[in-house]
């Protein structure tokens, strides 16, 4: 399958030219983690000691700064995708890779919205496209296999999509709603009343067209905005 390659590709800057560029794992599986670190030094990259966590790598990423991550987006201890927020707000110069068996529709636009600067998936890709994402992304081309683009079609397709009908405040009670929360917590996490928190989840449940909470919580999991993997997961970003 065609990979998608977009934006001009940029010079390497002065401050590169001359030295091994830096790459930090973010990844918890250990064979996974090291069959891209045995990739990187294939592509004459510095690997930096892996990462299996979120904590662990916002660590190194801040002590290293790295010129390239490669991330995982469902971590023990939390979202990639919140740990790719939080680096590209301190340190908008890294480029970020996300390489992950997640491709719902909530994690293909938060990748498009984070502007990350590549997105590899990796239940079709060959070794070959990895290679292809690396270079791409390090020359400063942004670099997404296909399933980004057709999962924003598929969004701009239905007009019942939660992005279409949803506000974000919406779709974060919604999120919640996903991980069984009841309405007096997610009040408590939110800071607002439990009759309103029953009255969005009633706006919620008419702008989707669903009226059973079993079948929101469905929805939520397999649209991406609740990872049953990391139900019950204390973050620590």
């Amino acid at each position: 399958m065609k990979t998608i390659v977009t934006t001009p590709a940029s010079f390497p800057s002065s401050e590169t030219v001359g030295r091994r560029r830096k790459v930090v794992i973010v990844e918890d599986q250990r064979l996974v983690a090291e069959f891209f670190a045995f990739h990187c030094r294939d592509l004459d990259l510095q690997v930096l000691p892996w990462c299996g966590t979120c904590r662990d790598g916002l660590a190194s990423i801040r002590q290293h700064q790295p010129d390239l991550v490669l991330l995982d987006i469902s971590l023990p201890d939390g979202d990639g995708l919140e740990l790719a927020r939080k680096v590209l707000g301190e340190l908008p110069q890294i480029k970020i890779l996300a390489i992950s068996a997640h491709r719902d529709p909530w994690t293909m636009l938060q990748v498009q919205r984070l502007s990350l600067a590549g997105f590899v998936d990796k239940n079709e890709q060959r070794t070959e496209v990895l290679t292809e994402a690396i270079q791409a992304v390090l020359s400063g081309r942004i670099y997404y296999t296909p399933i980004v683009n057709q999962s924003s079609a598929s969004i701009r397709r239905d007009p019942k999509a939660f992005i279409r009908v949803l506000s974000d405040y919406e779709t974060k009670i919604l999120s919640m709603i996903g991980e069984s929360k009841n309405d007096d917590e997610i009040a408590l996490i939110l800071g607002i009343r439990p009759a309103t928190v029953q009255s969005r989840r009633r706006d919620i449940m008419g702008k989707l067209d669903i009226h059973a909470t079993p079948k929101l919580i469905h929805y939520a999991i397999v649209n991406g905005l609740t990872r049953v993997e990391q139900l019950g997961c204390p973050k620590t970003i």
